[in-house]
């Protein structure tokens, strides 16, 4: 299982990173396969291009702006959740979280060159990589284990919890994974809303909407003695959404109350 695989794993700290891993890892999709190795994305040029070509054309198209970057701490091992509401949200969530370092894990279908190759050529130069929803429990685990990977490595890793965006803009149900990876590796949290980008559509875009990604405060989850049931790991989820919930306008929030 992968809870008993997680047993003894803990991120580096500030103090003392592991050094990065050279080994690949091969992650399966419709029609092909992700390789990935932990590397530092803001080392590519590419990424340096990208990021000057996407702030220049966000500030023609909409009215970005970030609140509380001040409470993401400028080093160490924290894990960004994150809601979904638009196909382009990653984008924004990087180019709000850089200089640091991030690695996000996304939906499989964003890695398809076909019909449109834009999203799988952006998340090659994000270094991000892909789970599938109904795969395997092996393939499960090596997203899990690649994620420990990234935050052994210092840098943030990103998530969102819902698995998928919200077609209404409220908070869905999250799924357990986000509290399983922070619970064993002792990783702080911090919620990061985007609220804005639903508009993103139609004559939407012709609007320039308001888009805002706000970040809360870390936040770590209260330690559990022994392994972790299904219903406390629903409660953590509870206790995690709750967060991100608190970092939106309460339209954005669902069924989730701010804690």
């Amino acid at each position: 299982m992968i809870a008993e695989w997680f047993k003894g794993q803990k991120v580096a700290t500030r103090e003392r990173r592991k050094p990065m891993e050279e080994e690949v890892y091969y992650f399966p999709i419709k029609g092909g396969v992700v390789k990935r190795r932990i590397s530092r994305p803001t080392l590519k040029v590419s990424l340096k291009i990208a990021e000057a070509f996407f702030r220049a054309l966000f500030k023609v198209l909409i009215r970005y702006e970030v609140r509380g970057k001040e409470n993401l701490p400028a080093d160490g091992a924290i894990i960004a959740v994150c809601n979904h509401l638009h196909l382009l949200d990653p984008v924004l969530h990087i180019l709000s979280i850089l200089p640091r370092d991030s690695i996000f894990m996304a939906k499989e279908e964003l890695f398809q060159y076909f019909p449109v190759p834009l999203f799988r050529i952006l998340m090659d130069i994000a270094e991000a990589f892909p789970v599938r929803r109904r795969g395997t429990i092996e393939e499960r685990q090596q997203a899990v284990e690649y994620s420990i990977k990234v935050l052994q490595a210092g840098m943030v890793f990103g998530i969102y919890p819902e698995g998928t965006r919200s077609k209404t803009g409220q908070l869905k149900e999250a799924y357990h994974g986000c509290a399983l990876i922070a619970l064993r590796t002792g990783a702080p949290l911090i919620p990061v809303g985007i609220w804005g980008t639903e508009k993103l559509k139609g004559i939407g875009w012709l609007r320039r909407p308001k888009v805002v990604v706000n970040f809360g405060k870390p936040f770590t989850l209260p330690p559990v003695q022994g392994e972790a049931s299904e219903r406390k790991l629903k409660e953590l989820t509870e206790y995690i959404m709750g967060k991100l919930a608190s970092v939106l306008p309460p339209e954005y929030r669902g069924r989730y109350q701010p804690c």
